[in-house]
């Protein structure tokens, strides 16, 4: 989770977090963070595995007696979801980085080609975009029938 919060922290303050990196807040090099978010995204996926291969060879406790078949369902799905988009958002971010051919500046001096040209940016973009939005409101689903369940239901 800490890892999330962190790659959600540079993702979205690109430009400090490169000022940061960099040591200047020129825009010439605005894009320098990209790549402690992209390495930041590879260790994310590492996790992700880990915590998959864990789940295959680990018996889950039981449900909670307070979810009904249909939160149940739910959960299942949101699971799911949550799993994927953590695959997704990376593989699509490491699209943008080594695959769209999209030229960035990184340093005042430096740029940054990508080695291959075969995915358009603005698929690539919308992807990874996409695959939070989906990562988000999947976890939102998660957090909320939990306090529905859990928290809100001993309250009234």
């Amino acid at each position: 989770m800490a890892a999330l919060v962190l790659q959600f922290t540079i993702g979205y303050g690109i430009d400090a977090v490169s000022a940061w990196v960099t040591g200047t807040d020129d825009s010439d090099s605005d894009e320098a963070a990209v790549f402690v978010h992209g390495w930041l995204g590879g260790v994310i996926v590492v996790l992700t595995l880990v915590r998959l291969a864990w789940r295959a060879g680990t018996p889950l406790p039981p449900w909670s007696s307070r979810l009904t078949d249909g939160d149940r369902r739910v959960e299942a799905w949101v699971e799911r979801l949550m799993y994927a988009a953590l695959f997704v958002v990376p593989a699509s971010g490491f699209a943008l980085l080594y695959l769209s051919g999209e030229e960035r500046d990184v340093a005042e001096d430096r740029e940054w080609q990508p080695p291959f040209d075969v995915v358009s940016d603005d698929t690539a973009l919308a992807v990874h975009v996409g695959g939070h939005v989906v990562l988000y409101a999947a976890l939102a689903v998660h957090v909320g029938l939990a306090l529905r369940r859990r928290t809100l239901t001993r309250m009234f």
